[in-house]
Order: structure tokens, then sequence, then C-alpha cells
């Protein structure tokens, strides 16, 4: 008998987008497809994360799907930071309610994320140590949540650098990687704001942040929304580029060009959108699988 082939499933980054993955490991699961090794960017990192330290998707989808508007709300913030626009301590909380202090060595399966050293604009590659401070690194939007300092170093998204990280999949010892991209970009129509909102300018960028995270923008983009749309734009180009470099054995991606990224509250929409595309090819992957290195 050969050796036993090692599976490793690379969860892109999204934002709330990301949520697919939640059904996409669904359909894994029923399929009895179990990975061996779990990478992650962003929100991708979150869920695979999550995943490895034992949560089920039942599980994952429950939480995701209790998040509602007046949640989201929550994490606006009282005050302007020269920082970062949302504070990142109700997420650490949220994380350390799951995970408590486990480091990533501990965990049931191998697991490894991606963030960027926002200085030297390297990746940062994390395979042991504390799992929050891992999560929030990888998953913290420049300039809209909080950079994460770590032994010196100022660690912001890993989709900056490689949104989809089949790469490290394959530095962690997996032979059949599964990359999943969530990222999809449709131009959104915008129609022309007949004069500037009223008052300071602080409180301009509040209610446009509000908007954003509630998803009720209208008028064309200001500067919050223009700044994470080009993100988008860009992480998708950058997938491209990597891809070639370094393909997977199965790529998977996911339209969700209807959802913004900051949707949390359809999560359930998001999540079956997932498990829709993943019922589509799991034929496919469990054939390419059945006769991988014949």
């Amino acid at each position: 008998m050969g050796r036993e082939i090692k599976i490793g499933l690379a969860l892109g980054a999204g934002s709330a987008k990301g949520l697919a993955h939640i059904g996409i490991i669904q359909v894994l699961e029923e399929a009895g497809i179990k990975p061996h090794i779990i990478t992650g960017t962003s929100m991708g990192a979150v869920i695979g994360g999550f995943y490895a330290s034992g949560l089920s998707p039942g599980e994952m989808r429950e939480m995701a799907t209790s998040i509602t508007k007046d949640e989201v709300k929550k994490l606006l913030p009282h005050r302007p930071s020269l920082t970062h626009l949302v504070d990142n301590k109700k997420i650490r909380a949220l994380f350390h309610k799951v995970l408590g202090n486990r480091r990533i060595e501990e965990l049931p399966l191998k697991f490894g994320c991606v963030a960027t050293d926002i200085l030297s604009g390297k990746e940062e590659y994390f395979t042991q140590g504390p799992m929050v401070e891992a999560l929030l690194a990888s998953s913290a939007i420049p300039g809209f949540f909080p950079a994460v300092k770590v032994g010196g170093r100022y660690l912001v998204d890993g989709g900056v650098v490689d949104p989809v990280p089949v790469d490290l999949a394959r530095k962690l010892g997996a032979d059949f990687v599964i990359a999943v991209n969530v990222m999809s970009w449709k131009a959104r129509g915008a129609e022309a704001a007949d004069q500037e909102e009223e008052g300071n300018f602080v409180d301009r960028l509040k209610r446009a942040l509000s908007r954003l995270l509630l998803g009720e923008e209208n008028g064309p983009p200001h500067i919050i929304s223009t700044f994470l749309y080009a993100v988008d734009i860009m992480q998708e180009e950058i997938v491209r580029s990597k891809l070639k470099v370094c393909p997977p054995e199965m790529f998977i991606h996911v339209d969700t060009s209807d959802f913004s990224s900051n949707e949390y509250y359809r999560a359930d929409e998001i999540i079956s959108r997932g498990e829709e595309v993943g019922r589509k090819v799991v034929s496919y992957l469990i054939y390419l699988i059945n006769t991988f290195g014949r």
C-alpha cells in the first residue's frame, strides 16, 4: 500500500463572503472528505481555525447566523482613531470565548494562517503560537481594524499578500490541495448625491461607516467603501497571480458577487451559497482524490 495522501484545504479571504467556507466544509464532511491540513487567510483563517480546533460546520453556522444588524452596530466606534476605524476588542473576546488560550500546535488538525507585516510587506506565517493573536492578525483589514503587534512587527490582513494560501498548505505537507476562493467583484451602480451631508467630518465619517457595516450604502462610494472595494479588486488580482505560480489540485470558486463584504447578517444565505457550489463539484473532487497519483 502507498502512503496516505495528505489533503490540504486552503480557505481564502473575503470578510462576510468567507462565511461560504462553512457551507463548503459541510459538504466535504458529508462526502467523507476530511482534510489533514487547514490553511486560511482573513475570514478563511477564522473559519479554518475554528474548524481545526474542533468546531463542527453546524456549530459555526449557528454562531454565524446569530449575528444581527444590532450586533454589527456594536462594532461602531465611539470616538475616532488615527490607527483604525473599528476596535477589535469584541472580536478578540469572541475568539477567546471559542478558543480560550489554545495554541496552534495543540489543535487536532494541522493549521496555519497568513498575515502581512505592514512595514516590510512580507508574508507572516502562523504555524505555532496563540490562536487568538494569529486570527486577529490574519483578519485585520488595514486601517479598518487595528494592526496586531507581534514580536515587534505590526501585522495586518494576510489578504494583502496571499488571499488563498495554497503555498502554505504545501509547506505544511499537503499533497492534494483544495483551494476555495470566495472573492467575487461586481461593479455596483450609484446614483449621484444631490448635496454634501451635513455635520463635521467625524460625524459624517461615523454615518458612512454605519451605512457600510449595515449594508445600507447609497450614492457614490465614500472614502471607506472606496478603500474596501479597492482591497477586494486587488485581492482578486493577487489570487490569479498566486494560483498560476502554485496551483492547487482542486480550485473551487464561490460566486459571492451579489453579497457585500460587510453583510454578516446574511450569514445563512452566504453559507447556503457555499453548500450549493460544494454539492455541484463534490463528485468530481472525489474522483480527483481517488485517482490522485495514478
